[in-house]
């Protein structure tokens, strides 16, 4: 994944961070810097960090993630997006529709949310996220494709667009129910890649009411993608469990950008406010722009277990810091500072020495 030194200062202050300093700090925190580039992007000389991440942490596959592990590595602050949203549909409420709404009874989804837009009249990018696309090694391609691409690398969510008005003409309705589920029977499906692929009982479809709009997680049904002239969009933001999703690859032997992200078991914990941001971005373009919640289905919240940290062991594993006349040992102290830099919720019991 490459890193935009440009793009992670606008999060985090790196300002007066040497290179080779960063470099050492993301290696020590697991992540292997793999290349170091130097492009000019729109008449400005940028670095660009070609950053390796562990599979087990989705959550740092984004330039949001990347810049939450700097700031907790530098003992920094992160800062918010300096680009407006300009939406009126706030975060707080977006996320109290999700919170009210707990009612999935499968395994194969944690969250299923779409949107419609409607009075879409500028579909092309601006400047600036076309920059952010460039530095990050994808071509603009000047339509909606872009804002799709800017909210994986920036939130690491990836989000379906479908023609809206293409599924209300095939459906000859204006009013749709959507829902996921398994092909009862065999059935094949051009997708927006233009190859064939034969559906079985074993692939998760997304549908409005019988008609495949993609299958799920993966690609869209070519039928139902948008064009550049589409003025209407239904927007999926889902996120697929992890197994089911790698099945599916490996069955039809497709795997996509989208696919690759839930097989590394995304989590729902930043998922609205990505949501959110990626229809502040739309609307920024098309001030008249109508955003209605079309379906929403989620799991129930889980409690998150409490987990005990013995300081004893942690020096067991560490060791000293370094070894003189005395050893050092990193302190109670600066563990629970280490802990509140990554934001754990945690208590510490002196006479145990515990957290």
């Amino acid at each position: 994944m490459r890193i935009s030194l440009h793009w992670l200062n606008e999060l985090v202050n790196i300002t007066n961070i040497e290179l080779e300093t960063l470099i050492e700090k993301l290696t020590l925190g697991g992540f292997e810097v793999e290349d170091v580039l130097n492009l000019t992007i729109a008449n400005k000389k940028d670095v660009i960090l070609d950053i390796s991440a562990t599979a087990n942490r989705a959550d740092s596959l984004s330039i949001y993630g990347i810049g939450k592990e700097v700031s907790a590595l530098l003992n920094s602050q992160t800062h918010n997006s300096i680009y407006s949203t300009g939406l009126s549909l706030t975060e707080k409420s977006l996320q109290q529709i999700i919170l009210d709404n707990h009612n999935i009874k499968s395994n194969d989804y944690s969250i299923f949310i779409s949107f419609t837009v409607e009075n879409l009249t500028k579909l092309t990018s601006p400047q600036w996220i076309k920059n952010k696309l460039s530095a990050s090694g994808l071509t603009p391609l000047n339509n909606l494709l872009d804002y799709q691409n800017y909210i994986l690398l920036e939130t690491g969510y990836p989000f379906e667009f479908y023609d809206l008005q293409k599924i209300q003409a095939d459906l000859d309705s204006q009013n749709f129910e959507l829902k996921i589920d398994s092909n009862t029977e065999t059935t094949s499906l051009k997708a927006s890649n233009g190859s064939v692929y034969n559906l079985n009982n074993q692939v998760l479809t997304v549908k409005a009411d019988e008609k495949i709009l993609s299958i799920g997680g993966i690609i869209p049904n070519n039928q139902y993608k948008y064009e550049t002239s589409s003025s209407s969009l239904l927007i999926e933001g889902s996120i697929f469990n992890s197994k089911r999703i790698r099945q599916t690859s490996r069955l039809l032997g497709l795997r996509t950008e989208r696919s690759a992200r839930y097989e590394k078991d995304l989590t729902t914990s930043k998922f609205s406010e990505a949501y959110l941001r990626l229809l502040s971005l739309l609307k920024t373009q098309n001030e008249k722009l109508v955003c209605k919640l079309h379906t929403i289905a989620l799991q129930p919240s889980q409690t998150l277990p409490n987990i005990t940290l013995q300081y004893s062991t942690i020096i067991d594993i560490l060791g000293p810091n370094s070894v003189t006349n005395k050893s050092e040992f990193v302190t109670p102290d600066e563990i629970s500072t280490y802990l509140q830099r990554l934001n754990f919720d945690f208590s510490y019991e002196e006479k145990s020495k515990s957290w």
